[in-house]
């Protein structure tokens, strides 16, 4: 699934949206790709803390994809917790492997685990919970 079908399921456009694909999907979890740019935006020395947004987004596109074919109106993220930086790479290159497992499920939202991986290694993880509002 590339970014144009990514539009389609999330309400970000343009530079908001900070993932670029969808790699592989099931009920359970998802994994997708993203890029050092999106951080461009908040200067060079931007935390890659802020990366839990590509996250977010992730999980938001698998609360679409199986979400009962309900597009999604808005996804937010209730809570962030566990959040941890790994290692700061001294080169900010090459694509970043965002994967995430949905923990648990409710009518109010889903709670999931997420990691982003940087040249093979574990750059952050963490957990959040994430509120769908279906239009």
């Amino acid at each position: 699934m590339d970014r144009t079908q990514l539009l389609s399921l999330l309400p970000h456009q343009g530079s908001a949206l900070w993932l670029d694909r969808v790699l592989e999907h099931d009920a359970g979890s998802i994994s997708g790709l993203s890029a050092w740019s999106c951080l461009q935006h908040f200067g060079p020395d931007a935390s890659p803390c802020l990366l839990f947004e590509a996250a977010a987004q992730l999980c938001g596109a698998h609360g679409a994809l199986y979400g009962e074919g309900k597009s999604i109106e808005m996804a937010l993220v209730g809570k962030l917790s566990t959040l941890q930086l790994h290692h700061e790479p001294a080169e900010r290159n090459g694509p970043l492997l965002v994967s995430a497992t949905r923990e648990a499920l409710s009518p109010a939202g889903a709670l999931y685990a997420f990691s982003i991986h940087s040249d093979e290694r574990l750059l952050l993880d963490g957990r959040l919970l994430l509120v769908l509002v279906h239009a």
